[in-house]
C-alpha cells in the first residue's frame, strides 16, 4: 500500500505551480501547447502529481481539465449541505477501498465525526462562532468548524465535542453533573468555566474558573484534576504536565487571534481555520515571529496586516488560494 502524502510533505513549489495551472484551467482560454505543458508537468515529478491532487481536493474534486469552466464554476458554489455530503461519501468510500489495519482505524474516527455532523445538535461553519444557552443554562461558544452535540437526559448533562472548539459557562444544576466528551476521554465540569479544542489523536483542555476532573478512556489510574488557571493536552492513554493558560486563549470569543511571537507558520495555521481554502506559507520565512491582534471575521484584513508588519508578501492566485512568500 502506498505511504499517505501530508501536505505539509508536498514541495512548496510544486504547490504553487498547480495553483497557477488551476488559474489556467479555470480561466477556459487553454489550447493544446498549454494541455501538453501540463501533462509534461505532471509526468516529471511525484510532487507535482501529489501537488495537483491536492489543489483538486481543495476545490471539491472539480476535474477541471476534464470540465467546462461553468461547470466547473458551477460545481464550485455548491451548498453547504451538499459540500457535507459528499465529503461523507468520499470518507465512507476511502474507508471501504483502503486496506490495513491502521490506516482503517484512522479512516474510522473521521467517518465517524462525518456522520456526525449531519445531525449535530450544535454546529458553525468555516469562519463563523456561535453563543447560545443551553436548557440548564449553561453558556456554550462554538468556534469556526465546530460541532457538538448536546445530551441530556434526567441524570446528566452531556456535551459531545466532535470537532472544533468550544468555550462554557456552566449552568446550576445540583442534580445533573455537567460532562464533556472529546474523542480522547471525558471532562467533568466542577462549577467551572472552560474551553476544549479537539485536535487530531488529541485534546487541549482550559480552565479559566473552578475545575475541571479529566478521565482519558484508556488511562489506567486515578482521575486528574484540573485547577483554574491551567492547561493541559490529553489522549486516549495520558494526560500532559499543567502549564499556565494563556490570558488571551478565550479570544476568539471576542472575534480576534492575538499572536503572542508565533511562528508565521503557526499563526497562518491558525488563521487557517477561519477562512475556506488553502492558506500556505513559504518555508523560508516559516520562522518569522507574529506579534499583534488580528481580526477574525475580515481573515483578509489579518493577511493585509501581517503584509505590512513583515517582510512578506500576501499572493493571492485564486480566491480560495493565498501563499505567503518572501517581500520582493
Amino acid at each position: 500500500m502506498p505511504a499517505r502524502t501530508a501536505p505539509q510533505d508536498i514541495p512548496y513549489a510544486s504547490l504553487e505551480q498547480a495553483a497557477e495551472w488551476y488559474a489556467t484551467f479555470r480561466s477556459g482560454a487553454v489550447d493544446d501547447a498549454e494541455r501538453r505543458h501540463w501533462q509534461d508537468w505532471l509526468a516529471r515529478d511525484t510532487g507535482n502529481r501529489q501537488a495537483w491532487a491536492r489543489v483538486e481536493a481543495i476545490s471539491q474534486n472539480v476535474a477541471i481539465a476534464r470540465q467546462t469552466p461553468e461547470a466547473s464554476s458551477a460545481a464550485l458554489h455548491a451548498s453547504g449541505a451538499q459540500r457535507q455530503r459528499r465529503k461523507l461519501l468520499k470518507t465512507l468510500a476511502l474507508a471501504a477501498l483502503t486496506t490495513g489495519l491502521g490506516w482503517q482505524m484512522a479512516r474510522q474516527e473521521q467517518v465517524q465525526v462525518a456522520l456526525a455532523g449531519l445531525a449535530a445538535s450544535h454546529r458553525v461553519g468555516v469562519g463563523e462562532r456561535s453563543e447560545t444557552v443551553l436548557d440548564d443554562g449553561t453558556r456554550l461558544w462554538l468556534d469556526s468548524g465546530t460541532v457538538v452535540d448536546q445530551r441530556f437526559d434526567d441524570a446528566l448533562r452531556l456535551v459531545v465535542l466532535h470537532q472544533g472548539e468550544i468555550l462554557l459557562e456552566s449552568g446550576q444544576d445540583a442534580r445533573r453533573p455537567l460532562v464533556v466528551r472529546s474523542r480522547q476521554g471525558s471532562m467533568r465540569a466542577l462549577g467551572t468555566r472552560f474551553q476544549v479544542r479537539q485536535f487530531d489523536g488529541r485534546s487541549r483542555l482550559g480552565v479559566s474558573e473552578g475545575r475541571v476532573e479529566v478521565t482519558p478512556f484508556d488511562a489506567h489510574g486515578p482521575m486528574l484534576v484540573v485547577e483554574a488557571g491551567q492547561e493541559i493536552t490529553f489522549t486516549r492513554d495520558g494526560v500532559s504536565d499543567a502549564v499556565a493558560l494563556p490570558a488571551t486563549r478565550d479570544a476568539w470569543t471576542r472575534g480576534m487571534l492575538i499572536a503572542e511571537d508565533l511562528s508565521l507558520e503557526a499563526f497562518l495555521s491558525e488563521l487557517s481555520r477561519y477562512r475556506h481554502g488553502h492558506l500556505g506559507c513559504d518555508p523560508a520565512i516559516a520562522g518569522l515571529r507574529v506579534v499583534g491582534a488580528f481580526p477574525l471575521d475580515d481573515t483578509g484584513q489579518a493577511l493585509s496586516m501581517l503584509e505590512a508588519a513583515l517582510p512578506v508578501r500576501v499572493r493571492q492566485v485564486l480566491p480560495w488560494w493565498v501563499s505567503v512568500g518572501p517581500e520582493k
